[in-house]
C-alpha cells in the first residue's frame, strides 16, 4: 500500500474535529427579530376565489372577507358590514342584505330561498318539467335559514359570465339542499336560481312547510333527474328500519370546479352516506340532467332494490367518490394541480371542546379523473368499503395523506387544532394555496382562517408548508423541480422537526411540538432522531430517512421539498422542508404510543435564522438561577432552546457544581450558559455560591403576558413562560397588573397544574384569581385578603404585585402576595392548599382576562447607582434583595445605597 493511501485511510477513519463556534455578543443580537401581529378573520368553512388582485372568501353563515398578496394572506378585510342585514323573518326589506329577488330588490335571507328564477327544466329524457322549489320550506320542522347557511362555494362561470354561489341550506334529519345563487359582482347581491341536489326525501321527516310532508319527493327534482314517477324502494330507508345517513348523503358542503376539458362538476356530501359528485350544466350552473348515472354497488352495475350501503353510483345522487358506511368524511374539495386531481376530505368532528373524539383534520387523495377513483400513497381507496374509525387515537385505518394535525410552534400563542373544511386555489403566480379554518386549545370554539402553501413532491403527492403563506420567499413547483435553490452549506444546520402522527389523542386536544435535529454535511441526521438526508441533483427536492421511528426498527423515508418561509408572528426567516411518507412498509399503529402508519404521514422541518433563534431563546427561556445567587441543592438546567437552538452548560469547578447542575461541594463557582445554533454561540455567566447548609436564594421572575391589551377573553392571554416549582422550593414573581377596571376578575390569575395549559395529561391543582377566589374549586376556600371591594377594580389597575410561592415536601402549596396600588394603598393576599396528589413538581403560569401583566420594567429598571470596584464587604444584595457574593457584577445594595460593582 502506498504511503499516501495509508495516510488517507487513517484520516478517513479518524473522527473529524468539531468546527469552531463563532461567538456572538449582545451587539450582534440587537434587532435579531421582531414580533408581528395580524388582522385575522373569522370565517368558517372558507371558500376562496380570486377576482383581479384580491382573494375573496365566503364561509358558513355568510362569513366573508378578502386579502391580497401584499397583505400576506394573514391580514384580512371584511368587505361589507351588512350591519342592516335584517334578522326578522317576516321582513322583506334589508338594505344591506347579501340577497336580492330576481327584480334586484334586496330581501331578507328566508325570502331569498323561497322563489327560484329557474322553474322550467329539461329532464333526463329531454321532457319539459316545472319545479318551484322553496329551500326554506324543505328544511326540517323547527329549522329556518338563520344559522343554517353552511359552507357556500363560489366560482366564476365563464359561460354565464356570472359569479355563482353554491349554498348548502342545512336542515336536521338530512332535510338539506344545495342551491345556486348568482351575481354580477363577487360581493353580491345574490339571487336564487334553483336547486342542484336535495336530501331527506322519502316521507320520513317533517318539513317546515306542511304541504311538503305528503310525497315530499314530488317537491324535489327527483323525477327530473331520474325519470321515475314513483319513489324507489332504496330511498325508503327509515320505513325499512334503517338510518338515512347509513345509505345516503346529507346534501351540504358543495365544491364546484372545472376539469381540464372545461366541464363543470360539483362534489358534495357529508359524513354517513359519503361524498358524491355530479356533472353541472355550464350554461345554467345547475345540474346537467342529461347525464344519467347507473345504479352500482361496489362500482359494479346492479339491480336496485332495498337500501344498500355498498351503493357507489345512484341515478339521483350521482357517483360516490369517498366515504360511505357512516365513515367520517365531509367538506370535499377538488383541485387539479400538475398531473392529477386532488380530493381533499376532512375527517373527524369539528369541535374543539366537549368529550367527543373531535379530531378535524384534512386528508388528501388523488386521481387522473375528476370523478375518481381517488387513492392515497398506499393505493388505499377513498371509499373504505366498510364501517371503520378513520381519525383520533382509536382509529382502525390510516389513509389519505394527513396534511397536518394539531400542532404548536414556539412563537404561536396557542396550539392550532381542529383544522379543516378547506378550499384550495392556484394564485396568479402559480403558487398552490390551501385555505382552511382552525380552532385553538383555548377552551373555546373560536376559529380563524389560515392559508398555507401546497407543494408537489417528486412523486406528485401534496405536502403543506409549516408556516402560513407569505409571498416574499414563495417558490413554485416548477422552480423546485428544475433547480437546486440552496447549497449544501445553506441546507445543513440545526432544525426543528415536527411529526404529524395519524393517531393523535384528539379527544384530549393533544398537539405536536417540535424537537431538535441537525442535518450534517455528510448526509447524516443527528439529534432527537438519527437518519440521513439527500437532495436529488439539480432539484430542491429532499429525502429524509428517520431511524427507529415510533420506537420500531423500521426506518422509513419521507420525500418532499425545500423552500424558505417567514416564521409566523415574526420577521424571522427559515429554510423549511415538508415531506411525506410515500413508499415503504405501512406500520399498523401497534407501537406503545399508537402513532399509525408512516405512509401518508407528513413531517415538517424549520431551520430558523441563527441570530433570531439565539436571541429568542435568550429572551424567553427560564434560567433556574440568577447571577450572584446562593444555592443549596442541585439545579435542573435547560438544554433545549427555542427555534432549534440548543443550550450547553460549563462549570468552572466540577468538584463544586457539575456542568449538569449537580451539587458536589461547597464554594464559589462560575456557571456558563452557551446558546448554540448553526455553528454560532452566545455565552452568559452566572457567579454562584454553593452552600448546602445555607438558605437558598429565592429565584425572582418577572412574568409578562403574551398580549399587552385589556380586551383578550378568558383562557387566551397567558404568561409567555411557565415556571416549574419543585417540592421544598420557593420562587418569587414581580410585575405590574393592568386591567380594564370592569370586573373584579379582570386581573391576574395564577394557575398550578401538572403540565402547561392545553398539554396532554393536564391536571389542574388550583387557579388563584386576584379577587380572592380559586377557579379550580369555584370557591374562596384557602383565600385570605384585606381588599377594599368598593375600590378594588380601580385599585388593581397599575398595581405593583409581589408574589412569593412555596411548595413543601408534604405537598402544601402557599401563595403570599403584597399588592401596592398607584394610590398608595397596600393589600395583602394569601392562599393555601394541600395537594392530594402531592406531585414532585407544579407547573405555574399566569392567565389574564381583559387585563395583562408586565414585569419587564422591574427586571431591568435602575434608578441611580454609584460606581464601585469589587468589594470585600459581605453584606451586599442585588436589586431584588437577594444576597450576592464578591464575584457579583452589576448593581448592588450596600448599607442602603446602590453601587455599580464591576
Amino acid at each position: 500500500m502506498k504511503l499516501q493511501t495509508i495516510i488517507l485511510a487513517a484520516l478517513l477513519a479518524a473522527p473529524m474535529a468539531a468546527s469552531a463556534q463563532i461567538m456572538l455578543s449582545d451587539a450582534d443580537l440587537t434587532g435579531a427579530y421582531q414580533s408581528k401581529s395580524y388582522t385575522r378573520i373569522t370565517c368558517h368553512d372558507p371558500s376562496i376565489i380570486r377576482d383581479g388582485s384580491k382573494y375573496y372568501i365566503y364561509g358558513s353563515h355568510m362569513g366573508r372577507g378578502y386579502t391580497t398578496t401584499t397583505d400576506s394572506y394573514k391580514n384580512w378585510t371584511n368587505y361589507s358590514s351588512w350591519s342592516d342585514y335584517n334578522t326578522d323573518e317576516s321582513s322583506t326589506v334589508a338594505a344591506k342584505s347579501p340577497f336580492a329577488l330576481y327584480t334586484g330588490a334586496r330581501c331578507n335571507y328566508s325570502i331569498a330561498y323561497n322563489t327560484p328564477v329557474v322553474q322550467t327544466y329539461k329532464d333526463c329524457n329531454g321532457n319539459s318539467q316545472t319545479l318551484k322549489f322553496s329551500a326554506h320550506s324543505w328544511q326540517n320542522t323547527g329549522n329556518n335559514v338563520k344559522g343554517n347557511q353552511w359552507a357556500p362555494d363560489v366560482i366564476y362561470n365563464t359561460t354565464m359570465k356570472k359569479w355563482c354561489m353554491y349554498m348548502s341550506l342545512n336542515g336536521d334529519n338530512w332535510c338539506s339542499s344545495i342551491v345556486l345563487f348568482t351575481s354580477d359582482n363577487i360581493q353580491g347581491p345574490w339571487i336564487y336560481q334553483g336547486p342542484v341536489v336535495i336530501s331527506g326525501f322519502g316521507n320520513d321527516f317533517k318539513h317546515v312547510a306542511s304541504s311538503y310532508n305528503t310525497n315530499d319527493w314530488e317537491k324535489t327534482d327527483y323525477s327530473i333527474a331520474t325519470g321515475e314517477t314513483s319513489l324507489a324502494e332504496r330511498y325508503k330507508v327509515v320505513a325499512a328500519g334503517g338510518n338515512y345517513g347509513n345509505f345516503w348523503p346529507n346534501c351540504i358542503d358543495p365544491c364546484v370546479f372545472y376539469d381540464e376539458n372545461g366541464k363543470l362538476w360539483m362534489s358534495y356530501g357529508s359524513w354517513s352516506g359519503g361524498i358524491f359528485i355530479l356533472e353541472l350544466d355550464e350554461t345554467t350552473g345547475l345540474r346537467d340532467y342529461t347525464v344519467k348515472y347507473p345504479y352500482q354497488e361496489s362500482r359494479k352495475d346492479a339491480t336496485p332494490g332495498a337500501p344498500n350501503m355498498a351503493c357507489t353510483s345512484d341515478p339521483y345522487f350521482g357517483k360516490k367518490i369517498s366515504g360511505g358506511y357512516y365513515v367520517s368524511g365531509e367538506a370535499s374539495y377538488i383541485q387539479h394541480i400538475g398531473k392529477y386531481y386532488y380530493l381533499f376530505v376532512t375527517n373527524g368532528q369539528l369541535q374543539a371542546t366537549g368529550t367527543d373524539l373531535k379530531g378535524y383534520q384534512m386528508r388528501v387523495f388523488r386521481s387522473e379523473n375528476p370523478d375518481g377513483p381517488y387513492v392515497d400513497p398506499n393505493n388505499l381507496d377513498a371509499m373504505p368499503g366498510k364501517k371503520l374509525l378513520n381519525y383520533s387515537a382509536s382509529a382502525s385505518r390510516d389513509y389519505g395523506i394527513k396534511l397536518f394535525g394539531n400542532y404548536k410552534w414556539d412563537l404561536m400563542p396557542n396550539a392550532e387544532i381542529c383544522q379543516g373544511h378547506n378550499s384550495a386555489t392556484i394564485d396568479a403566480d402559480g403558487h398552490n394555496l390551501l385555505v382552511n379554518h382552525v380552532r385553538f386549545n383555548d377552551g373555546s370554539e373560536g376559529h380563524q382562517v389560515r392559508v398555507h402553501q401546497l407543494f408537489l413532491t417528486q412523486d406528485n403527492w401534496l405536502v403543506a408548508s409549516p408556516y402560513e403563506y407569505t409571498d416574499e420567499n414563495a417558490v413554485t413547483d416548477a422552480q423546485i423541480a428544475s433547480k437546486a435553490l440552496y447549497t449544501t452549506s445553506q441546507i445543513c444546520g440545526d432544525y426543528q422537526l415536527m411529526i404529524h402522527p395519524y393517531r393523535q389523542d384528539t379527544q384530549n386536544n393533544a398537539y405536536a411540538t417540535p424537537v431538535n435535529i441537525t442535518l450534517n454535511e455528510d448526509g447524516t441526521i443527528t439529534g432527537a432522531y438519527s437518519g440521513k438526508w439527500e437532495c436529488p441533483s439539480g432539484t430542491s427536492y429532499i429525502n429524509i430517512t428517520l431511524n427507529n421511528i415510533w420506537g420500531s426498527s423500521y426506518s422509513p423515508t419521507f420525500s418532499g421539498v425545500l423552500f424558505k418561509q417567514t416564521i409566523d408572528y415574526s420577521n424571522i426567516e427559515a429554510l423549511c422542508f415538508s415531506v411525506c411518507g410515500t413508499s415503504g412498509t405501512q406500520i399498523k399503529g401497534n407501537m406503545s404510543n399508537n402513532p399509525g402508519t408512516t405512509l401518508g404521514l407528513c413531517i415538517w422541518g424549520s431551520k430558523a435564522d441563527y441570530k433570531a433563534a439565539i436571541k429568542y431563546t435568550l429572551d424567553k427561556m427560564t434560567v433556574p438561577v440568577s447571577d450572584g445567587a446562593t444555592i443549596n441543592s442541585s439545579l435542573t438546567l435547560p438544554t433545549t432552546g427555542y427555534l432549534g437552538a440548543n443550550i450547553e452548560w460549563e462549570s468552572s469547578n466540577e468538584n463544586i457544581l457539575t456542568s449538569d447542575g449537580t451539587v458536589k461541594g461547597r464554594g464559589d463557582v462560575t456557571l456558563t450558559m452557551k446558546i448554540v445554533k448553526d455553528g454560532y454561540a452566545y455565552e452568559k455567566s452566572y457567579n454562584i455560591t454553593v452552600d448546602a447548609d445555607a438558605e437558598a436564594t429565592v429565584p425572582v421572575y418577572y412574568p409578562e403576558s403574551t398580549y399587552k391589551n385589556t380586551t383578550s377573553g378568558w383562557w387566551v392571554n397567558f404568561s409567555k413562560s411557565d415556571y416549574t416549582l419543585a417540592k421544598g422550593k420557593s420562587m418569587q414573581f414581580k410585575f405590574y397588573n393592568y386591567s380594564d377596571k370592569v370586573n373584579n376578575y379582570d386581573n391576574w390569575c395564577l394557575y398550578g397544574a401538572s403540565a402547561t395549559h392545553g398539554a396532554t395529561g393536564y391536571t389542574e391543582y388550583f387557579g388563584i384569581r386576584c379577587d380572592n377566589w380559586d377557579n379550580a374549586t369555584g370557591s374562596n376556600t384557602g383565600c385570605t385578603s384585606d381588599f377594599d371591594w368598593s375600590s378594588f377594580t380601580s385599585d388593581m389597575n397599575g398595581s405593583l404585585v409581589d408574589i412569593t410561592v412555596n411548595y413543601t415536601t408534604a405537598g402544601v402549596f402557599t401563595m403570599t402576595s403584597t399588592i401596592k396600588t398607584t394610590g398608595g394603598k397596600t393589600y395583602n393576599y394569601s392562599y393555601t392548599k394541600t395537594l392530594t396528589a402531592k406531585p414532585a413538581n407544579i407547573d405555574l403560569f399566569f392567565v389574564n382576562e381583559k387585563s395583562y401583566i408586565d414585569g419587564t420594567s422591574l427586571a431591568t429598571g435602575i434608578d441611580e447607582a454609584n460606581v464601585s470596584a469589587n468589594s470585600s464587604v459581605d453584606a451586599e444584595y442585588n436589586v431584588n434583595g437577594q444576597r450576592v457574593n464578591k464575584n457579583y457584577k452589576g448593581v448592588v445594595i450596600r448599607n442602603g445605597k446602590k453601587y455599580m460593582q464591576r
